[in-house]
Formats: structure tokens, C-alpha cells, sequence
């Protein structure tokens, strides 16, 4: 099985402190009528979507009529939202998880609790959480983004090491290699990467982001990630992990060489490594990801998207009824899996044959199962805020001195909560921290 990169899938209480604007494209169907037959519109830029939908009007009478557009961070947000307003917006459209909470803030999003409560129980709750804002519901799970470590097989048989199963056994083996080969670091760090961040505060049980009253409660220095901060920090210190940019020409040098031999990434990331360090192709394997404490194991996510109601949708159970089976119908599944290499994010995904390729790039591993049971794992509390853009932008200024070592992780993490509900008051949310 060759992998394809998916990208970085990088996913009505959402806009307290602003009055949100009513869309009325469409008006829903009066109590009793039938929902219209008209063709239900869907947006997105995934591989396989189109093939999917194709799939689903084969045999159904409901019809879905997919338009491509470009990815959410290249367009396809600006999009949808500019329809939307315009009172012509698609009926669903691919929205990451992270930025769902920031299409509600814009009031783009139909809330379909009522609707969509006949489907949660075919997703696991941590998947089905990041659908939610406050008391609503948003969309429909399509694929989830377990982390899990990445390392080069060939480099740990040569120092004598195994996967470590907790971030201490990690930090230990992280000074033994510097010792043992300091041409060799067991892994690297890219401060400014939020996302990274988030799933790693996520498998510490914590969240950034919740509901407080009327108000945002805004923890990006949660005590939690101020660990996470010290853990590493630790590490840079003694020069046991390499401070660089991930995935810059110069990291993947060291990657394909051998002189970084671990990476901790999302599922989704298998794609990325096989497209990009072809010369290292049978080297590569997954271990999960280190635990705080072996005995009681979490996960975090870095991605995943929805398939989600825009306002004005004026079919919402025919447009859910779609995206509840394109996320678990096992033909619908397989189109996804073969071209996009989603990890499905419902129950009955997880079980798909798929998931149990011999994958060649990494020496024939069942790469698929490592990221089941972690799945099974990751923890609920995590959820996004709104203007993740703003968010991101923030957190990657404020972490500038550590990138070039000259602060600390803390200190970029007391900054980057101050920048980021900086930009909330100057949105007009009420904040709580």
C-alpha cells in the first residue's frame, strides 16, 4: 500500500459578545413538510470526496453534487463563508477541527444537536466532542489524528533502544543517545508549532478553551502545558532534543540520514514522511505515543475534520444523513482511506479492513493499528476556540525567543495568552482566564 499525504487537516454560544449574523439563503422546511429533493451542495478539497459522493448517488435518491475548492487555509474557508453571507452557500463543506468554533463565531455554521443526536453513538465521544461549541453541534466526524512516534527502526536496533512507553523512559533515552552518538538526536522540537502543542496538552487532559457563563475561558498557560513547557525546556537545555524547524529542507536531511530518529506526529503524517523521504523507505516504523504514565494511558490529536452543516442549509437531515454514512459506510471508507489516507473517525471505521495493510515504506508494519488503539484512548476534554488563525498567529510570535534561545518556553506560553486574549477582546468576546 502506497500512501497519499492528506495535508494538515490542518479543525450558537460561539459568538457571546457579538450578535451573530442571521443567514436566511434558505428557510428550513415547515414542521411536517417533506425536505426539499432538490441536490444537496457539498464543498470540499479532500482526495476521494468526489468519488465518495459519486458512490452515494449511485444508489441513492437523495442527490449530492460536490464542488472542489481549494484547501481551508488556501481559500476554501474565504469560500464558503462569502457564499454563505451572499445567501448561496453549500449545504455541508470539509471544515478542520480546529476551526470549527471560529465558522460558528461567524455565525456560518447550523446548529443540528436535535438532528444529529440519532448518530453520536457511532463515534467515539472524544470524536464527537471537538463537533460540539457550548450546548450545539456542528457536524459530522469524518477522521481523527492520533498521535503516535515515528522512528527509524535501523538507528534504534544500532544504539540498542526500544520505543519508550513514558516521557521520562523518553527523556533518559534522549541524553543516552547525545552520549552514545552526538551526531545523533532521538527527536527535535519546533516551539511555535500550536498544533503540536495542543496535542500534546490534549494527552495531559487538559484543553484550552471552554465555555464560562457568557464568556471564553481562555488557558493557553494551563498548568498542564506549563508542564509540557518545562519538560522540554529541560531537554533543549542540555541539548538532548535539536531546536529546528520541522519539515525544513535541512530537517529532512537529518530525518533521511538517520541524524534525527524519532518524530511524535498525527496518522495522517505517514503520507507526508513516504512522499518526502523516499531514500529512507523500509527504515521508518510506529510506536505509540509516550505516556505520562504507562498505566493509564491518553492521546492527543493534531487534525481531523468535519463534514458540517452551513447556515441556511434547508435539508439538514438529508445533508447528515449523507455525512453520517459517508464517514462509516465501508465502501465510502475505503474511496477515502485510498486516496486521502483518512483514518475514519467512527466506531465502525476503526474496524475497517484497510486498517490492517501491511504498509511497505515502513517494513511491511501494520502501521494503521498503533493508531487504532491510540484512537481508543484519546482524551475528550480537548477542544479549539475560535479564530484559530489569530490563535496561531499569536502563539508563533510569542515563541520566537525560545525558537532562537534566546526565552523559555514558559515565558513564550505567558505570552502567547496574553496575545491570544488580546485578540479576543479585540474580536469582542468576554474572556475568562
Amino acid at each position: 500500500m502506497k500512501l497519499t499525504s492528506p495535508g494538515r487537516r490542518i479543525a450558537g454560544v460561539a459568538v457571546i459578545g457579538l450578535a451573530a449574523a442571521a443567514l436566511t439563503a434558505c428557510a428550513a422546511p415547515a414542521d411536517g413538510q417533506t425536505p426539499s429533493a432538490d441536490p444537496i451542495e457539498f464543498w470540499g478539497w479532500a482526495p476521494g470526496y468526489a468519488d465518495a459522493v459519486d458512490l452515494w448517488n449511485e444508489t441513492h435518491d437523495q442527490k449530492v453534487v460536490f464542488e472542489t475548492t481549494p484547501s481551508g487555509s488556501k481559500g476554501g474557508y474565504t469560500k464558503v463563508q462569502a457564499a454563505a453571507k451572499a445567501g448561496n452557500g453549500p449545504c455541508l463543506a470539509q471544515v478542520g477541527n480546529e476551526s470549527i468554533a471560529s465558522f460558528v463565531l461567524e455565525g456560518m455554521l447550523e446548529d443540528v444537536a436535535d438532528e444529529a443526536a440519532a448518530y453520536e453513538d457511532q463515534y467515539p465521544e472524544a470524536a464527537w466532542s471537538v463537533m460540539k461549541v457550548a450546548d450545539g453541534v456542528y457536524g459530522i466526524p469524518v477522521d481523527s489524528a492520533p498521535l503516535g512516534l515515528f522512528y527509524r527502526a535501523d538507528v534504534y536496533e544500532r544504539l540498542g533502544l526500544t520505543p519508550a512507553t513514558t516521557w521520562e523512559e523518553f527523556a533518559a533515552q534522549s541524553a543516552q543517545v547525545r552520549a552514545s552518538d552526538p551526531s545523533v538526536y532521538l527527536s527535535s522540537f519546533s516551539p511555535a508549532d500550536m498544533g503540536w502543542w495542543g496535542g500534546l496538552t490534549q494527552q495531559a487532559r487538559s484543553t484550552w478553551f471552554d465555555i464560562d457563563g457568557d464568556a471564553w475561558k481562555v488557558t493557553v498557560d494551563s498548568p498542564e502545558t506549563q508542564q509540557i513547557a518545562d519538560y522540554w525546556q529541560g531537554l533543549l537545555d542540555t541539548d538532548a532534543v535539536l531546536n529546528t524547524e520541522i519539515e525544513s529542507p535541512e530537517w529532512w536531511e537529518k530525518a533521511q540520514s538517520g541524524a534525527i530518529a524519532s518524530h511524535i506526529a498525527p496518522v495522517w503524517w505517514a503520507g507526508v514522511l513516504e512522499g518526502a523521504a523516499a531514500n529512507s523507505s523500509g527504515q521508518w516504523r510506529v510506536a505509540p505515543l509516550p505516556n505520562i504514565d504507562a498505566d493509564d494511558p491518553s492521546n492527543g490529536t493534531q487534525g481531523g475534520s468535519a463534514t458540517a452543516v452551513v447556515s441556511g442549509c434547508d435539508n439538514v437531515e438529508g445533508a447528515l444523513e449523507f455525512a453520517n454514512w459517508m464517514s462509516t459506510d465501508e465502501d465510502a471508507l475505503q474511496i477515502l482511506i485510498d486516496q486521502a489516507a483518512v483514518f475514519p473517525a467512527s466506531l465502525s471505521g476503526s474496524t475497517h479492513p484497510a486498517l490492517d495493510t501491511e504498509v511497505e515504506y515502513f517494513g511491511g508494519q501494520q502501521i494503521f493499528q498503533v493508531f487504532v488503539e491510540a484512537n481508543e484512548v484519546v482524551d475528550s476534554t480537548w477542544a479549539w476556540g475560535p479564530m484559530t488563525t489569530q490563535t496561531g498567529e499569536s502563539f508563533d510570535s510569542a515563541m520566537q525567543p525560545a525558537v532562537d534561545g534566546t526565552g523559555t518556553l514558559s515565558d513564550g506560553l505567558a505570552d502567547a495568552q496574553a496575545n491570544v486574549v488580546k485578540a479576543f477582546t479585540a474580536k469582542g468576546l468576554s474572556v475568562s482566564e
